[in-house]
């Protein structure tokens, strides 16, 4: 019994300080995530016709919120900014499949505000500017054409000591933002003016979206064409990790990512860039570390935290192999070495072939101190290309 209380009161002592940092703040914090769709409805009218229906809206917009949590207790507010957007839905009768992706070139961006005491928040965008292509002007050849879309607002009520506080404890934003979203623009197709109106249901996950086969067909040369980002942008919790852990230390699976989303395959190259940050503390701040390592596997299995070698189908790459020191783990001295895991955090990113045999890429942050658990940050993540 007396251990139980033990546990219950380190537990308790965890969540109060942690309770003080979300409620106190310590500098700025950006949180880098997927707005992704979860149910849509809209509409395309083509001249002075009659609205068309939109169905099997599939995608979302990868969005860069930056807010200054020292302000904290009191009303914070921030910027956001859209880096990429991608989005397909299909009108049956006359224009078909239709894609809708960010301009290359210009970010949108906006601003957010978030009272969390009284859980109320809204974000705003004045202007989304975005290309759209149609299933029936790519049969003609016209290319795509710019829309502007705006204004597209969010509200964020919900977010709150609560939520801030389970986001802060478990390292991961998902599912903060869940809310609806609606944005309409005009457009001209093939000379005929077009205007588009979409209502949305959406939820934000560390992960992009993924879209049936048809539309990643269609719409995947387009999404590409977006250069915010150096590649799909995949979020990693900074709480992370796939080495042995030390006891008393609690950190989270690490990010697997099937190669088959990325579309890649044994031989292919992909170009690896660690985005964004994360504190070595319980700070509620970006922090300023950036080590992120990553391990090819066959399968994506990740052992308990507890075993040495926890990634069993790891493959060796080319890259430069990542030496990781032992720990304590009690009064023993612990191996964490992986043989096969490699340093993405590299200047310029980092160039690895896709070796045989390998199906998934397991990646997670690299703590200085060897502890997970403590650690805070909801930017960090690692944008994947095939070269």
């Amino acid at each position: 019994m007396r251990k139980f209380l033990a546990f219950r009161s380190v537990a308790a002592a965890l969540a109060g300080s942690a309770f003080a940092v979300v409620m106190s703040g310590c500098g700025l914090l950006s949180i880098e995530s997927w707005v992704k769709v979860t149910a849509g409805t809209g509409s395309v009218t083509l001249g002075s016709g009659q609205p068309l229906a939109l169905t099997d809206t599939q995608g979302g917009f990868l969005g860069l919120i930056t807010v200054d949590t020292t302000k904290l207790p009191g009303p914070l507010s921030g910027s956001i900014t859209v880096e990429d957007v991608r989005l397909a839905t299909d009108e049956a009768t006359s224009i078909g499949r239709i894609c809708i992706w960010g301009n290359p070139a210009v970010p949108s961006s906006g601003t957010i505000t978030l009272n969390i005491l009284a859980g109320t928040g809204s974000a705003s965008i004045p202007s989304l500017d975005v290309f759209v292509t149609t299933a029936l002007s790519e049969a003609f050849h016209v290319p795509p054409v710019e829309i502007n879309e705006g204004p597209v607002n969010l509200n964020l009520s919900g977010v709150s000591i609560s939520t801030l506080l389970s986001a802060s404890t478990s390292g991961s934003a998902d599912g903060l933002f869940a809310t609806t979203t609606s944005f309409s623009g005009s457009t001209t197709i093939l000379g005929v003016a077009a205007t588009f109106a979409l209502n949305l249901s959406v939820s934000n996950e560390s992960t992009p979206p993924i879209f049936d086969a048809h539309s990643q067909k269609f719409c995947g040369p387009f999404f590409a064409q977006q250069t915010l980002v150096p590649g799909l942008f995949y979020g990693i919790n900074s709480k992370s990790s796939y080495l042995t852990a030390s006891n008393g230390d609690t950190p989270q699976p690490p990010l697997v990512i099937a190669l088959s989303d990325v579309g890649a395959v044994a031989g292919d190259t992909l170009h690896l860039t660690r985005i964004g940050t994360f504190a070595d503390s319980l700070q509620l701040k970006n922090g300023n570390k950036t080590k992120v390592s990553g391990v090819f596997s066959s399968t994506n299995v990740v052992l308990g935290t507890n075993v040495q070698n926890r990634i069993p189908g790891a493959i060796q790459s080319t890259a430069p192999l990542f030496v990781t020191p032992p720990i304590f783990q009690g009064f023993r001295i612990v191996p964490t070495d992986i043989p096969q895991d490699f340093l993405i955090d590299v200047p310029g990113g980092l160039d690895v072939a896709v070796p045989a045999g390998a199906n998934y890429l397991i990646v997670a942050p690299f703590s200085p101190d060897l502890t997970w658990g403590d650690n805070s940050g909801f930017s960090l993540g690692v944008a994947v290309e095939v070269k």
